[in-house]
């Protein structure tokens, strides 16, 4: 798998990672940094307006980081494709998922407000 990475502005501050078919998008409560359901996860990061957000999606061995994820689960991945995508629904990356659920782990530089995610597939 090649990784793909982007820097960004995200409007929102509000990143969703899901499969490209299925849009069951978790509620955004505001008091943590991630929410999730079986086939979305959210990550908040770097507003818009105070600069871009470096993302980075590939498998996990290519891509890991030091440090504890902030994600770390399996995701349904019927469709076997994997999308990054902001608030308004416009795509920021695709790549292909390996399976039809798909472990998906999640860094952060540790801030809420975080600069860079860093997405793990595998």
């Amino acid at each position: 798998m090649i990784s793909k990475s982007v820097t960004v502005p995200v409007l929102n501050s509000l990143l969703f990672i899901r499969d490209k078919n299925v849009r069951n998008m978790p509620e955004i409560d505001g008091h943590s940094s991630v929410w999730s359901t079986p086939s979305c996860v959210a990550v908040s990061c770097l507003p818009d307006s105070d600069g871009e957000t470096r993302i980075v999606i590939g498998s996990v061995e290519d891509v890991r980081q030091n440090g504890n994820p902030v994600f770390d689960a399996r995701l349904m991945t019927p469709s076997g494709q994997l999308i990054v995508e902001n608030v308004l629904g416009e795509r920021i990356l695709e790549i292909g998922a390996p399976k039809l659920d798909t472990r998906v782990t999640v860094w952060t530089n540790g801030f809420r407000d975080t600069d860079k995610v860093t997405i793990g597939l595998g």
